[in-house]
């Protein structure tokens, strides 16, 4: 019986990966979310925004170049080998309590003031006398995406799971890090019932995009933004719906999701 490939390496995403996360994102869910917001993110703390490629075979590395900047093009194709890509946020716990309910929205997530640690690495704070002060933390998946074959026979594992176990195992690592849950804001049905599968429970919060006119969706409006407006839903809201849409036609729904476990 053949061996087990070893499984996918994390490194950092490639400028152009994140600039098609950031397109595929706005074309499907438009937020106001600027393309350096999300650098920001993937700067500050990039042991969590990561993408995920299997290692070259031990003859592909000898006939690869010595730097590897030629395979980064980013574009998720078989020729990267680029099998998927996380992003996630890391907050202090008062920001993601704000996060799950709605007083914070993803794009103003300020990663200075709002990642753990004095510093934009997040290696924690210190009180003053050299000592590590713990910050309670709430991770926060922006994005998850498989691109390339996945060995789901690896643990039995899908790569959502995969992704998220590598994550949650590094943000432990982090000193003064006492993290205590994950959320995700799921925008379709293949996300809702992914974060479902993997224990997540919906905290009530929801952000609607409401189109003027039936059957228009994010791509055809375009970049005209006032085709669409946002809607937002706080928990116990659900049974004012229809007088929050007023007439307009639902085009996009997330849910806030949340699982304390990790």
């Amino acid at each position: 019986m053949d061996p087990l490939p070893p499984p996918p390496i994390a490194t950092a995403i490639p400028d152009a990966l994140l600039r098609t996360v950031y397109a595929s994102d706005q074309a499907m869910y438009p937020v106001a979310l600027s393309y350096d917001r999300l650098y920001s993110w993937a700067n500050a703390c990039p042991e969590l925004c990561v993408c995920f490629r299997y290692p070259p075979a031990p003859r592909e590395v000898l006939l690869s170049p010595e730097n590897d900047d030629h395979v980064n093009d980013g574009d998720g194709t078989d020729g990267d080998g680029i099998v998927g890509v996380i992003i996630v946020l890391p907050l202090r716990r008062q920001y993601w309590e704000r996060l799950l309910d709605g007083r914070l929205k993803e794009p103003d997530v300020e990663p200075g003031e709002m990642f753990p640690g004095s510093s934009l690495g997040g290696d924690g704070q210190e009180n003053g006398m050299g000592r590590v002060v713990e910050e309670e933390v709430g991770l926060h998946v922006y994005h998850i995406e498989k691109f390339g074959a996945f060995n789901e026979s690896m643990k039995g594992q899908r790569f959502s799971e995969f992704a998220l176990a590598e994550v949650a195992a590094r943000a432990r690592l982090k000193p003064g890090w006492n993290v205590i849950g994950i959320s995700a804001l799921t925008a379709t049905q293949d996300g809702k019932r992914t974060f479902e599968r993997l224990g997540f429970s919906p905290t009530g919060y929801r952000e609607l995009f409401v189109a003027k006119y039936p059957g228009q969706s994010p791509r055809e409006s375009g970049s005209d933004t006032q085709q669409l407006r946002m809607v937002c839903l706080s928990p116990g809201q659900g049974t004012h719906l229809d007088q929050a849409i007023d007439g307009g036609a639902i085009v996009t729904m997330s849910e806030m999701t949340l699982r304390y476990e990790l």
